[in-house]
This record gives C-alpha cells, structure tokens and sequence, in this order.
C-alpha cells in the first residue's frame, strides 16, 4: 500500500478506535445509572431514526457521493441543494406525521405518553440528515482528520452531556435521548462550520447544477431499497424482541450490542482498508486470484481470535456494565458472530464487485433477511434476547456463504474454505457452551483450548504474520 494512502486510512480511522473507547466508557455509565427496561426505551428512539432516515433520504447521498467529481467544483454546492431537496421534503411530511400521531408513536416507542421524546425525534431527524451530508461533503475533499475529530467530539459531546443531564433530570431513559439529539446539533454545526466556505448560500442557491433532480433521484432510489432490505436485515432481532419479549430485554441486548462495538470496529476499519487495495490489485494483476486467498485466510485468523477472547471475557467484560445486566454475558457470545462473518466476507464477495453484477448484493441481502425474520419469529418468543442474538448469527453465516459462493461463480479463487468451517463450527460449539453451563473459569479455559486449535488450523498464516513482524523489525533495525 502506498504510504500517503496508508496515512488517509489512519486519519479517517482513529476516530473510530478513539470514539470506541469513549462510547465504552459511556456504556459503562448509561448501564450504572438506567435500569435495562430504560435503556431499551432509548434504543428504539434509535431504532426509530435509523428507520426514518434510511426511508427519507431516499439514496440522495449516494447520488451526491456518485456526482459529486463530475460536477465542476464551484457548482457543488447546487448538486447538494439538488440532492437534499427530495429528503427535506419528505422529512417536513414525515414530522408532521410524527406529530400528529405522536401519542401512538410514543406508546410504540416507550410504552408511554411523551411528546417530548417524539418532538426529539423530528429534531434528531432534520439534524441527522444536514449531518450527513455535511460529513460526505468533508470526506469527498479528503479532510480525514477533520472527519476522525468529529466522530470524537460526538462521543465526548454525547459522554458530557448524559453525566449533566443525569445530574439535573436524574436516571430517565430521556437523557439518554437527550444527550444524542444534543450531539448530532452540535456536530452538525461544527462540521458546517468546517467547510462554511461550501455551504454559503451564494453557492447553494444561486448556481445551478448540471445535473437534474430526475438523474439523482433515479440513481439513488435503487439505494434506498437495499438500504430500507439492510435495515430490516440487521434491525429485525430489536423489533422482535420489542414485539415478542419485553423492554427489558431489549435493553439487556443493546447493552450486549454495544459491547462488541469493538468487533463492528475492526469490521468498519478494514472496509475502508480492504476495498481500494482490492481493486488497485485487481487492476493491475486481474488474474492473480492467490493474494485475495491469503487475506481471506489472514483475515480468518485474526477474527476468529477476536471472536474467542470476547466470548473467554464476556463475563469480565459485562461485570463493568452493573448488576442489572449481568444476563447481557449469555447474549454477547452469538452476536460476536455478526461482525465476524461481515468482515470476513468482504475478502471474498469482491467477484461480484469485480464483474460489475450489484443485482446480486439484493438478492444476497434479501434472502438472508428472511432467514433472520424467520428465525426471530421461532426463537425470539421462547428465547427472548439469546434467541434474536443466536437467530442474527444463523443469518450472517447464510450471508457469508451466499456472499462467498455467488462471488466465487463470477470470480473464480479457492478459498480455504473447508478450514474456515471447521473453524467456525468449533467456535459455534464454544460459544454455545459459553452460553448454556460454562463457569467463568471454565469459560477462560474453553477459550485457549479454542484458540490453540485455531492457531494449529492456521499455523500457515501465522507464519506469514511472523514473518512479516521479522522483516518489520528487520528494517526498523537497519533504518
């Protein structure tokens, strides 16, 4: 990799790791001061934005992202007025909706009464939609360390003001709500303020965009399908449990979602990593299939080793989260999988991308959406939380695959793939006795044994990881 890209991954990247800790910590204090019925209420106002904005804004961001070279540089700022103008008006619609039926919508959301908290989320909705175009506007002009600080100042931001307001209101699941809506305003501000020059109202509304509205709406609707099939994908285990279990539950397993944060870390880190490394090889060695083998096999390892340490601590791990959510340990160890099989299907769905055939990124998300529907309405009434995390893990393992093989019949590499199912099908097994009668004790032993057969499975990869830490070093020394 080219050290100046090397340097542009690291500064869009450390915000994430920097903001992981801090959200941690955040978790750590929202778990200590809410009970779990709570901080299930301020995950579906979460839930609820995330809805309203994969829906309202109708793909224009990827059309803005799409157009954005090819527009001429001082008309940029017609192409985001052009791109924001569908979202704003469905947004005004939506929130007058929202209003209008606010006591339905609030009993939804929090089983109660609260016009307030539907009033946060028409705030958090117009916020949230300027932001994001605002923050594609700083990572199109490549501004990686001004875009990592911003990720930062949103947890530090969100962390300040849930202690304050915590202070002032007490433990209420509103100041959980409270504190978002403050960081989204707040951040979007800030990011506004850093490319004001962009944002000026002679460059947004005087100048007109080469492109027209029906162009940018046409590109992006498809966008909006498949981001509307994701959401359901990997938001369905909240609504069923919302649906079939109670809020306490639910908060019990937001709480376990936001511990393998760090998992869904890596996963983000190295799609920005992976994906132009891939296809500046693929441009210039199209038919050497090898390398994409040994980054899949590498990648396995390093996963996989992940993905035992979190279930080896989980109980570690949750016992910084209060009394109240010691039963978040029995949740996390399936929904480590999750991020796992995310990332390391990214090493092998790239055929698809390769050959120019996206239908297919549909029809993979699709089908393993309705694995996951059906296997929340089966286990999730009975099972309850660990029900929708071992369901969620069903599903990815079935994103994997279809990932792997429709990518494989348009791109033709042997992955290991024999390897990769014995080593998941051990790790299934340790983290269903994790779950069902492992002591905490036992539970650190099962995880080195795992480990250990892990490394034995991969001793090649381990020694290329060697290796490479030896040249490294090697070089260090003579410099």
């Amino acid at each position: 990799m080219k050290e100046g890209l090397f340097k542009k991954f690291l500064s869009f990247s450390f915000g994430n790791w920097v903001g992981l800790v801090l959200g941690f910590g955040m978790t750590m204090v929202s778990t200590r001061i809410l009970m779990p019925e709570d901080f299930g209420k301020a995950s579906m106002f979460t839930l609820a934005l995330n809805i309203l904005m994969v829906t309202l804004i109708f793909g224009t961001d990827q059309s803005f992202i799409r157009f954005f070279y090819e527009e001429e540089e001082e008309k940029r700022g017609a192409l985001l007025a052009k791109s924001l103008r569908l979202p704003m008006l469905l947004a005004v619609g939506g929130s007058g909706l929202l209003l209008i039926f606010h006591e339905r919508v609030a009993l939804f959301l929090f089983e109660e009464e609260n016009f307030l908290g539907v009033f946060m989320l028409v705030v958090a909705l117009f916020a949230q939609l300027g932001d994001r175009f605002a923050r594609i506007v700083i990572r199109m002009h490549q501004k990686g360390t001004a875009y990592s600080l911003l990720e930062i100042f949103f947890k530090v931001v969100s962390f300040g003001s849930l202690l304050g307001l915590f202070y002032l209101l007490g433990p209420s699941y509103e100041i959980i709500i409270f504190s978002t809506v403050l960081s989204i305003v707040v951040v979007f501000l800030m990011a506004l303020w850093i490319e004001r020059d962009f944002w000026h109202p002679r460059r947004i509304f005087v100048m007109k965009s080469k492109f027209t509205f029906q162009e940018l709406s046409r590109f992006g609707f498809p966008f909006m399908i498949t981001g509307l099939i994701t959401w359901l994908f990997e938001s369905f285990d909240k609504v069923a449990i919302r649906n079939w279990s109670t809020l306490e539950e639910l908060g019990l397993y937001a709480a376990a979602f936001k511990i393998v944060a760090l998992v869904h870390v890596v996963q983000i880190t190295f799609g920005n990593f992976w994906t132009p490394v891939a296809y500046a090889h693929f441009k210039e060695h199209p038919k050497e299939v090898s390398f994409y083998r040994k980054i899949m096999g590498i990648i396995s390892l390093g996963m996989f080793t992940i993905g035992v340490f979190s279930i080896g601590l989980k109980d570690v791990i949750v016992f910084f989260l209060g009394q109240e959510y010691r039963s978040a340990a029995g949740i996390m160890p399936f929904l480590i999988f999750m991020p796992i099989f995310h990332t390391i299907s990214e090493t092998t769905v790239m055929g698809i991308n390769f050959q120019k055939k996206p239908k297919w990124h549909i029809v993979i998300v699709s089908i393993a959406c309705v694995v996951n529907i059906v296997g929340n309405a089966l286990l999730v009434p009975s099972m309850g939380a660990i029900g929708a995390s071992v369901s969620t893990a069903g599903a990815y393992f079935v994103f994997f695959i279809l990932r792997t093989e429709i990518s494989r019949r348009f791109y033709p590499v042997k992955f290991s793939l024999g390897k990769f199912y014995l080593a998941a099908g051990l790790i299934t097994a340790y983290a269903g006795a994790s779950v069902l009668f492992l002591n905490t004790m036992e539970n650190l032993l099962g995880g080195l044994l795992v480990q250990g057969v892990l490394l034995l499975l991969y001793k090649q990869e381990v020694g290329t990881g060697v290796e490479t830490i030896k040249g490294l070093l090697k070089k260090r020394t003579k410099a």
